[in-house]
């Protein structure tokens, strides 16, 4: 019979070294440094940060203007009466009878729609003026003044109207007592469609303007990014408007047309040609 204490001391032998080898081994790799590997939070965070960069790059910044004309369709004018007398009292009850005058005129020209109101009215002393440098003391009031200020408006009327109510409102305020008559001012009773119209003229001009630099430059544009006013909307007479003595005293009014201009600024993107 062979001895078994000599087998079971080799397997055991055995099995303690491969063990200890397996040890070894584990250790060794658990110290061992990893290779370093980029992030892929890492990646995810620089790469939109310079698709960011080189977009913010390839920005066209140009601006566009737009205009656009339309005939007036309404007018006004500012008609004042100014009395100066020794008195207050007599100031007043001569500017007051002459508003009264002008008043009756202008309503008896039965203009439809015709709009009168009172804007202003004022009394001051007049005082005694010196050129000499005298004394410092008060001045001498020498008279007073009254004044009252009407404002007169038409809306909402064709040219043709225009032109015959400016023309009657005009003689019609100078030859009832009135002394202090403004010229006749001409507008649109609701610009709206007349501004926007200038926008949209001046966004057309932008793009236009954008897309002529694109082709210049080889490229093309891919996006509008933003769009921004600038003044804002401006108007002016196209035809200036005319006011004169005409036949038999009567005035010549040409209202002529007015001008609405625009300005925008546009920012686009753009992308190389492929």
């Amino acid at each position: 019979m062979r001895p078994i204490m000599p087998t079971l001391t080799q397997s055991l032998t055995a099995g303690l070294a491969l063990g200890l080898m397996t040890c070894v081994s584990s250790t060794a790799l658990a110290g061992r440094p990893a290779a370093k590997r980029p992030a892929a939070d890492s990646l995810a965070a620089e790469e939109p940060e310079a698709t960011t960069e080189n977009a913010e790059k390839r920005i066209i910044t140009i601006g566009g203007n737009g205009e656009v004309t339309r005939p007036a369709d309404s007018l006004r004018t500012s008609i004042g009466v100014e009395a100066r007398e020794k008195t207050l009292e007599a100031a007043r009850d001569k500017a007051a009878t002459r508003s009264q005058a002008v008043l009756a005129a202008l309503r008896g020209l039965a203009i439809p729609g015709l709009e009168i109101r009172t804007v202003d009215i004022s009394l001051s002393p007049i005082h005694e003026s010196s050129l000499a440098p005298v004394e410092v003391t008060e001045p001498r009031i020498i008279g007073y003044s009254a004044s009252n200020q009407l404002s007169v408006a038409l809306r909402g009327a064709s040219p043709a109207e225009l032109q015959a109510a400016g023309s009657k409102i005009l003689q019609a305020a100078l030859t009832s007592g009135a002394n202090d008559v403004g010229g006749l001012d001409f507008f649109l009773s609701d610009p709206t469609e007349a501004r926007r119209a200038a926008l949209a003229a001046a966004v057309q001009d932008a793009q236009a303007n954008a897309k002529a630099v694109a082709k210049a430059a080889n490229i093309r544009i891919v996006e509008l990014r933003s769009i921004s006013v600038g003044q804002p909307e401006r108007f002016a007479y196209a035809q200036q408007m005319k006011a004169e003595m005409g036949g038999a005293g009567a005035f010549a009014v040409e209202p002529g047309k007015l001008r609405v201009t625009a300005t925008v600024m546009v920012r686009v993107a753009f992308a190389p040609n492929p």
